[in-house]
């Protein structure tokens, strides 16, 4: 009698179990582990700072006084704008092509002032757009020392960086940004890196003006004479004809 009784009790609660295996869809069945992305930070500006190059209205320069005014270099701008609490500072990428991501994973082109990363190193704490808050540095060499390697004239640079958190993840990079190491490329030989032979041509297409370094012929700065200051784009405008 007492079997009798368990197996009416427990047939239909077993048929139920059988036929609904399997088919709920409205509950996870493990749980999902979501992984925020590291913030992509942006320059403000890349800036060639000197031309790097000789004419005739730099003859009357003192050599022995001014003995890097030749020597190519820039100036990077940007905001620290990640706040996530791993956040320990941002990397620089310098190449002549934008550096890919197994360059990146092998520390590959990146640019170490005292040989440890990060490139630069800030804080959660630091994220501001505040104009006071603006970070400027001076990069003198495209390999700093010991194993220094100066930026070549007349030749194009990337630009990119790369958020960095203490646990090794690291962002997406930043848009790149190619600037010519020479504030003047028009000055540079007709078909180096910095001044290619369709950008010594004032009367070049639209298409042709998008690709060529500001400050050439074909691409000159929308502020005449700008060209020494890095040709910033006036308020209200964009590229072609000003850097960002």
């Amino acid at each position: 009698m007492r079997c009798k009784i368990f197996f009416k009790i427990m047939l239909p609660l077993w048929i139920g179990l059988s036929l609904g295996c399997g088919t709920n869809t409205e509950v996870a069945q493990s749980p999902f582990v979501f992984i925020s992305p590291v913030g992509v930070p942006q320059f403000l500006s890349v800036i060639a700072i000197n031309e790097g190059i000789t004419n005739t209205a730099t003859k009357d320069i003192d050599f022995l006084s001014e003995p890097n005014f030749f020597k190519p270099e820039f100036l990077i701008r940007y905001y620290v704008t990640n706040g996530e609490p791993q956040f320990v500072g941002y990397n620089l990428y310098i190449t002549t092509a934008a550096p890919s991501v197994a360059e990146t994973l092998a520390g590959g082109n990146i640019y170490l002032e005292n040989g440890v990363q990060p490139s630069f190193p800030h804080l959660a704490s630091d994220a501001s757009t505040s104009p006071s808050k603006l970070q400027a540095h001076r990069i003198v060499n495209q390999i700093p020392p010991p194993g220094t390697f100066p930026f070549i004239k007349c030749e194009i640079y990337t630009f990119t960086l790369r958020s960095l958190m203490n646990n090794g993840l690291f962002s997406n990079p930043s848009t790149p940004v190619r600037m010519c190491s020479s504030s003047r490329p028009y000055l540079c030989p007709v078909g180096s890196s910095c001044n290619p032979s369709e950008c010594n041509n004032p009367s070049c297409s639209l298409t042709v003006q998008q690709s060529c370094p500001v400050g050439t012929l074909c691409n000159p700065c929308l502020i005449a004479g700008a060209e020494e200051t890095g040709c910033v784009c006036p308020s209200g405008s964009s590229p072609p004809g000003c850097n960002l």
